[in-house]
């Protein structure tokens, strides 16, 4: 296992706290183009989950701006440009927007493992996939994680494999880790600030996360930082 790498100094974060997941820039494509390549589709569905508020099945598209829910004992998989896939555990809220960085994804409650190596830098609208959740904002592109709400005041994020960058929404300053093998943490709301805290591996398994890329034809590889 390699350990985390750290690059500058943890800061208190803002509310409006972002987190960038480096990945390799593809090249871009038209707005409408990218907007319907953009739309999500449910390949893997069981329990009961609905689009908008309508039952889904398998096959169905996922539009931007939708909000998929997932009922207790119940969860779904959504696939969107090929070779990003996202997963919805049980009881979980998610409005799906990977299009517009001013309306952004947001995960309301439950949680989200994503493995993401198709996003577009350089489109219309913008590039990364944004999830807020109601304590944080996270922007990625591309790599493996995943986030947890806990409670409306918390959030768990563990990058699974990849690079990532915190920060406070005011400047560079900020945090950059590197880690090949799972860096965790939790992010705990008071007021205006959000404060980051190292966290240990909880809810997810290196199983969970090469199942959910196998899907998409991807092998996680463990030895080394997905850029």
């Amino acid at each position: 296992m390699n350990p985390p790498k750290y690059v500058g100094a943890m800061n208190s974060l803002t509310a409006r706290f972002t987190f960038l997941i480096l990945a390799a820039a593809f090249a871009a494509i038209g707005g409408t183009a990218f907007a319907a390549a953009s739309q999500g589709q449910i390949s893997y569905l069981e329990g009961q989950v609905t689009i908008d508020n309508v039952p889904a099945a398998i096959g169905d598209l996922v539009p931007l701006g939708g909000t998929v829910r997932t009922d207790k004992l119940s969860q779904c998989e959504v696939i969107f440009r090929e070779k990003n896939i996202l997963r919805l555990a049980e009881q979980t809220t998610f409005v799906y927007n990977p299009l517009n960085l001013q309306v952004e994804s947001e995960l309301q409650q439950g949680s989200l493992t994503l493995v993401l190596k198709n996003l577009v830098t350089g489109a219309p609208g913008d590039h990364s996939f944004f999830v807020r959740t109601p304590s944080t904002a996270a922007g990625v592109r591309g790599t493996s994680f995943y986030m947890k709400v806990e409670d409306p005041h918390t959030t768990y994020v563990c990058l699974c494999n990849g690079a990532i960058n915190l920060e406070d929404g005011t400047g560079p300053a900020g945090l950059d880790v590197e880690a090949a093998h799972h860096a965790a943490y939790r992010l705990t709301q008071d007021g205006r600030t959000v404060s980051v805290s190292k966290a240990p591996l909880l809810y997810h398994t290196d199983s969970d996360m090469e199942r959910l890329a196998a899907k998409i034809g991807v092998t996680i590889d463990w030895t080394k930082v997905d850029r």
